[in-house]
């Protein structure tokens, strides 16, 4: 049984199915807060501020010795952040942009361990997207599941498919790194280590070729 307790910072049910994986005892606690872009802020900057503030916003209110997890992920194309849709049509208008394209994922984690100490750590990926069709838009848009992800797909979606290749994290583009998580909670005391690695590829149903370079710390995603 591992000791360790994380207090999840997110409503994605996505987080939630991944954090599960890892058999980690846990709750999830939404953080509400302010997404918009600062004025001249870069999107690596804002990605990370973004998952600071959501975790500094559930531990605010912590008073157990839980382990606070945020993350944040965007997705950046031609210099531009894009978010989640705001309705079906401008998740049309990403997917158009992005289609045959190669564009950036990047996912900011923050985790707050007792005595405030705070971990911070990020993963970018490059993604190819396939030239598939206005009609494979469409119904994939109306499928409702292209409306709660930033860039208004999800690289996991079997009925879609829209990736080609990647070069990066897998797990990351789905919007939750589980080596870079993994290497952070090994900086804090207490904490038993975890096989992840091992974990994520199963689950996910692919050889990742970084995972032992993201575990010894090098900045790679």
């Amino acid at each position: 049984m591992h000791k360790t307790k994380i207090i999840l910072a997110s409503s994605s049910p996505r987080r939630k199915e991944m954090i599960a994986w890892m058999g980690i005892p846990f709750e999830i606690f939404p953080a509400d807060i302010d997404e918009r872009l600062h004025q001249d802020e870069e999107p690596i900057t804002h990605v990370k501020r973004l998952a600071l503030q959501k975790a500094k916003k559930i531990a605010s209110g912590n008073n157990t010795d839980a382990i606070i997890l945020a993350a944040d992920t965007i997705v950046l194309h031609d210099g531009h952040i894009l978010g989640k849709p705001k309705d079906k049509q401008h998740a049309r208008d990403m997917l158009l942009s992005l289609r045959g394209q190669v564009h950036q994922v990047a996912t900011a984690v923050c985790l707050i361990a007792q005595e405030n100490e705070i971990f911070q750590d990020q993963c970018i990926s490059s993604v190819h997207m396939r030239p598939y069709s206005d009609d494979e838009i469409l119904t994939y848009v109306d499928s409702g599941d292209a409306l709660d992800k930033a860039g208004a797909y999800a690289i996991q979606s079997k009925s879609f498919d829209p990736v080609t290749q990647f070069s990066g994290c897998f797990a990351s583009v789905m919007g939750f790194p589980l080596c870079h998580i993994e290497r952070n909670l090994r900086k804090i005391d207490g904490y038993n280590c975890l096989p992840v690695a091992e974990i994520c590829q199963q689950n996910l149903h692919y050889a990742c070729p970084i995972f032992s370079k993201v575990l010894q710390g090098e900045d790679i995603g």
